[in-house]
């Protein structure tokens, strides 16, 4: 029998397990070296990170700007408790967000938060993970942005200084075109009002002067109300109208002073109705009108002039604040004159910003024409070409009801003698507004009190054919003794007089069932119809 040598196996096995170790050294080596690795990445994070289980809470890991942040390594104790010395969990702990009904993660949470005791922000991204030893737990990163809070701060108030800035700026331009409209209208006024003293004194007539006058007086009140348009200031009372016959009226009126080198094309397609008031839209195509024909004066050209409907996208309305997507009627003004320079295509709807140099452009009038548009809920944008073309687009949400409202005939007999109790807390306003009505045929009481009309009219109720009052009034306002008065007799009609008031509103003009507002200062024509209207409207 012979024996086979087994030196060869054995160093075999010793070979191998040699290899076995070398290779668990090289194993654990790399192991540790990524282990380390990874600890020196999230240990010079600028961020806590730490590590909870999602049912104990207890801390399973945190990297080196946790543990100096909460003063020591908590590993293995309960959160709330070792973090903030709590006796209960964190009531806005949102562990319980981060496993859905059925187990599983729901992701991503991310969230900012408010240290109180400390004044710092910090921005926590919140996940649940599958730890190594397969129980889930929460990983959280919370990074300081206190900085980047107080950099948000700056930026905001620098912004805002800025926008306080820009305001300052418009303000003093609009103050000063102001300034020169109103000092031209009373050096009118007061120059005017002196040769018409002169005259009188001297028995000689004085009524081209008076007549001068008045034209100033409404030129001051014109102002003031494109003035308190422009600052939405007012209320008007919007109605269904059509915008097509108000074009039509306006070029018909537009051609007879137009001269001969200035041609005409109108498109008007769309028969839309729009909620606006028509004498506002109607400012708004003469301004556009005139603007055409001054850069046309010099060389002649087409004016031309649509009218159609137009359904807008979001993509389109986005950029126009308060603007919603759908249909809308679009106008657009189109002229073959002079064009407008691109750098100064952002400043024309700037209050007194002109381009004419002929000391016919002062005024407001495209900044009106964009605050007017812009109550409607709709938006204005310019297009232009220097030396070629420049188009006005104008877009008004359609209205979508059928009836029409047609301003009221001008020519119906304004005059009536019926009873009207005026009421108006400033005496020198009160006689003017019973001498007016007295002048149309009516029968006028005067009170300069509210509380006194109150008295007045439920001792007499039935006296009375028709209610005037100021809005603004100490004690009580005009809306507060009409819906007194109406609580003792409901089939009165009144009539509110106003200069400007935030109370004067649609909604209280339905409420209290009024008939008409008047805008001050009175002026006869507009009294003598609002309250003829007001009258005949049972």
């Amino acid at each position: 029998m012979t024996l086979k040598p087994t030196h060869g196996k054995i160093l075999d096995k010793k070979n191998k397990s040699l290899s076995d170790i070398a290779e668990y050294k090289n194993t654990k080596e790399a192991l540790d070296q990524a282990h380390q690795s990874l600890l020196t990445v999230m240990n010079n994070i600028d961020a806590c990170i730490y590590v909870t289980d999602l049912q104990t809470q207890e801390i399973l890991f945190m990297n080196r700007p946790a543990k100096e942040k909460f003063g020591g390594d908590y590993t293995g104790q309960v959160c709330w408790r070792a973090f903030y010395e709590l006796t209960r969990p964190c009531d806005d702990c949102n562990k319980d967000q981060l496993i859905d009904q059925t187990g599983q993660p729901t992701g991503l949470h991310v969230r900012e938060k408010l240290n109180a005791d400390t004044g710092c922000w910090h921005i926590n991204h919140d996940r649940a993970v599958k730890w190594i030893d397969g129980r889930y737990a929460r990983v959280q990163i919370a990074t300081d942005i206190t900085k980047v809070k107080e950099f948000e701060k700056e930026r905001i108030d620098a912004e805002a200084q800025m926008r306080q800035a820009q305001k300052l700026e418009a303000m003093q331009t609009l103050a000063a075109g102001i300034a020169k409209d109103f000092n031209g209208m009373l050096s009118s006024i007061l120059n005017y009002a002196g040769s018409a003293l002169d005259e009188a004194q001297n028995n000689r007539t004085s009524v081209p002067f008076l007549r001068e006058i008045i034209k100033a007086g409404h030129q001051a009140k014109e102002l003031a109300h494109q003035i308190l348009t422009y600052s939405r200031r007012t209320e008007n009372i919007f109605k269904p109208i059509q915008i097509k016959p108000i074009i039509n009226e306006a070029l018909k009126s537009l051609k007879t002073s137009l001269p001969s080198t200035i041609k005409i094309e109108s498109n008007l397609i769309s028969e839309a109705i729009v909620e606006a008031d028509s004498t506002q839209i109607h400012q708004v195509i003469m301004n556009l009108f005139s603007n055409a024909c001054h850069a046309m004066r010099e060389q002649g050209g087409v004016l031309t002039v649509g009218l159609t409907k137009e359904v807008l996208s979001n993509n389109f309305t986005r950029h126009y604040p308060g603007m919603l997507p759908g249909n809308y009627l679009r106008l657009e003004v189109s002229d073959t004159g002079h064009g407008i320079c691109p750098s100064i295509v952002d400043k024309l709807f700037d209050p007194y910003f002109t381009t004419k140099t002929d000391k016919k452009g002062s005024g407001i009038g495209l900044s009106v024409v964009q605050a007017i548009i812009q109550n409607c809920g709709g938006a204005i944008s310019v297009g232009s070409r220097a030396g070629e073309l420049t188009t006005f687009k104008i877009y008004l949400p359609i209205f979508l009801q059928t009836a029409v409202y047609s301003p009221a005939d001008e020519s119906i007999a304004a005059s009536g003698n019926e009873r009207i109790l005026f009421v108006d807390d400033e005496p020198d306003l009160a006689e003017l507004g019973g001498r007016l009505l007295k002048k149309m045929g009516y029968q006028a009481t005067i009170c300069t009190s509210s509380a006194d009309a109150l008295a007045l009219f439920k001792k007499t109720p039935n006296e009375f054919d028709l209610l005037v009052t100021d809005m603004t009034m100490p004690t009580m306002t005009g809306d507060i003794l009409s819906k007194k008065i109406r609580a003792i007799r409901p089939d009165i009609p009144i009539v509110i007089c106003t200069s400007y008031s935030e109370k004067v509103t649609w909604e209280m003009i339905e409420q209290l069932a009024i008939r008409s507002v008047i805008m001050k200062p009175l002026a006869l024509n507009e009294m003598a119809l609002c309250i003829r209207q007001a009258l005949d409207d049972k």
